[in-house]
């Protein structure tokens, strides 16, 4: 007995249907191998530890940057003017004698003063100023300072201290590789305290680009303590501070 085949639509779109399934995931195996990929275990190669390792290390100053000032009061704005700029062209002079680095004028200013009685106003003179800036080695702090003093500045505005760029790259260098060897000994700890196993570094990140903490900036002192103090003061500059902050993410 002979049963006729009938053609059915439903069927033929079912048929084609699982083929297109059986051929969808033949092309994405051959992808994934062909890709080195891994089937084998879909969650092999997630376990990822991620630690931040800090480093920080001292580096002596050696530079001191100084701003001086020459401020003066008198009756009037062309009297004032005159000998602010009499004294600071004296000063700049002096400052070049001594070779000083990176000097810049950083302020010139001119404005009257006025004495407030009874709600109104009173012109009692007019005040100058110009300020320069410029740096020195630490060891040779004191003395500029005097002669500067000596010369004409009336004011010491600031002064504040820095280590040498190729001291500061060194620094840098070393405290990155403190926080390389943080991050590495965190990993260690977690991992031997659960009987795991340390692989390879899939990423780094530096998060932290070589920050300095500067050292503690002394007071700037009053222009009768310059003239009477500063000069006999040994200026010490002490230490800074660059610090740096890497991120490991640690295959295990």
């Amino acid at each position: 007995m002979v049963k006729l085949w009938k053609w059915h639509p439903w069927g033929s779109l079912k048929l084609a249907t699982g083929l297109g399934m059986v051929l969808a995931v033949a092309v994405l195996s051959w992808t994934l191998m062909g890709s080195g990929g891994v089937m084998a275990n879909p969650s092999e190669g997630s376990r990822i530890l991620t630690v931040t390792g800090q480093g920080s290390t001292p580096v002596e100053t050696s530079i001191a940057q100084i701003r001086l000032g020459v401020m003066l009061r008198g009756d009037s704005a062309q009297t004032v003017q005159q000998q602010v700029a009499e004294r600071s062209e004296r000063l700049v002079t002096r400052l070049k004698e001594l070779q000083v680095n990176a000097l810049q004028t950083t302020g010139i200013s001119l404005y009257p003063q006025y004495d407030y009685r009874d709600g109104q106003s009173h012109l009692t003179g007019v005040q100058g100023q110009n300020s320069v800036q410029f740096e020195v080695p630490v060891a040779s702090a004191g003395q500029v300072l005097d002669e500067a003093v000596a010369a004409g500045a009336t004011q010491v505005e600031s002064v504040s201290f820095r280590a040498e760029d190729a001291a500061l790259v060194q620094a840098r260098s070393r405290a990155l590789t403190q926080a390389v060897e943080d991050a590495q000994r965190q990993a260690q700890d977690v991992l031997g305290a659960l009987n795991l196993t340390l692989g390879s570094v899939e990423r780094i990140q530096i998060h932290s680009d070589g920050r300095v903490t500067p050292p503690p900036v002394p007071l700037a002192p009053s222009a009768d303590f310059a003239r009477s103090e500063i000069a006999s003061t040994p200026v010490e500059g002490g230490e800074q501070r660059v610090h740096a902050q890497v991120t490991l993410e640690i295959r295990y």
